[in-house]
């Protein structure tokens, strides 16, 4: 697995004022939006000069201006290094179809910014504005289309549903699955009162979400049940597919979110996993991969199918 190039020890992020922040302290408005740091560290950030206003420094008493250009400057930067890796499945003038490694944001997050998948995939293939179409789990593998300029993105985004006509993934969760096919029709929508903000959770008045699910293969290990899964996706929702088979009682192999409560998700937060828990997840990464997709481009005649099976290590011995 290969990782990607360190960060930078020093770097800097821009944003603009947003419109609704007019007027306000430059710090309140930095508390709104990055909640990363803590009100005291981003006061101290400007203390120390570290964050300018249209190339001016500014302090803790700057106010905002909308469409003010802010830039934070980042001492000692560091970032937990991340798998990198990834091949290209189909390449034409306008599309790039590409195999992400699990592991990986598509964008940034608290911790990852430079090397996001996106930000990896710009900088491997020169497209400086290559532009996912749309987006994949952190910990979820497997193919992803992508514009190589922002102008095609912005093009064919609203017509997304005719260009990516399918989307099948494999997913292997604990016990004997107990349908050859099944359509899931529960719908998702978060929780106000889960202490798991993010999770999706059943309930009747949630979006609608329609996954088929058809068995590939039940093997055992070490005295344990395991099943294969496809599955296909009928909408788009967020955490769609992990939900569903959660809800269902099969929750996938090491889904830190869905499995065990949320127990490892939870304890992911306050630090590292250690391989203890990894056991007993049972993977590092959960075992959903983006296998197969059936795109329809806007200058082709007919649908083409690609498939990528390069399954996280973990994953291969349960699928074949």
């Amino acid at each position: 697995m290969a990782f990607g190039m360190k960060a930078p020890r020093d770097m800097y992020f821009e944003s603009v004022v947003r419109p609704e922040h007019d007027r306000m302290l430059l710090l309140d408005s930095l508390c709104y939006r990055f909640t990363y740091h803590s009100r005291e560290q981003w006061k101290e950030n400007l203390q120390r000069g570290l964050v300018t206003v249209n190339g001016e420094v500014a302090g803790p008493e700057t106010v905002a201006r909308k469409g003010d250009k802010v830039v934070y400057h980042v001492e000692n930067y560091d970032e937990p290094e991340v798998p990198t890796d990834f091949s290209t499945v189909f390449e034409d003038e306008e599309f790039m179809l590409v195999a992400k490694p699990a592991g990986i944001p598509v964008h940034h997050t608290a911790r990852i910014f430079y090397n996001t998948f996106v930000s990896v995939v710009r900088r491997e293939t020169g497209y400086e504005t290559a532009t996912p179409m749309h987006r994949l789990d952190r910990d979820t593998g497997g193919l992803m289309l992508f514009a190589k300029y922002a102008e095609s993105a912005a093009r064919f985004q609203k017509n997304l549903d005719r260009i990516l006509l399918r989307k099948f993934y494999m997913a292997v969760v604990r016990g004997e699955f107990p349908h050859e096919e099944y359509r899931c029709d529960t719908p998702l929508r978060e929780d106000p009162a889960s202490r798991i903000r993010l999770k999706m959770y059943p309930f009747d008045d949630g979006k609608p979400c329609t996954t088929i699910f058809r068995k590939v293969r039940s093997v055992v290990r070490d005295g344990e049940t395991f099943t294969a899964i496809e599955c296909e996706l009928l909408t788009g929702r967020k955490h769609q597919i992990r939900a569903h088979l959660a809800s269902l009682g099969f929750p996938i192999v090491g889904d830190r979110l869905y499995a065990f409560d949320g127990l490892y998700y939870e304890k992911m937060a306050e630090g590292a996993l250690t391989e203890d828990d990894f056991r007993v997840l049972g993977a590092h990464s959960h075992m959903l991969y983006a296998y197969k997709v059936e795109l329809l481009l806007p200058y082709w005649d007919t649908p083409r199918t690609f498939v990528c099976e390069n399954f996280p290590t973990e994953m291969k011995d349960l699928i074949r």
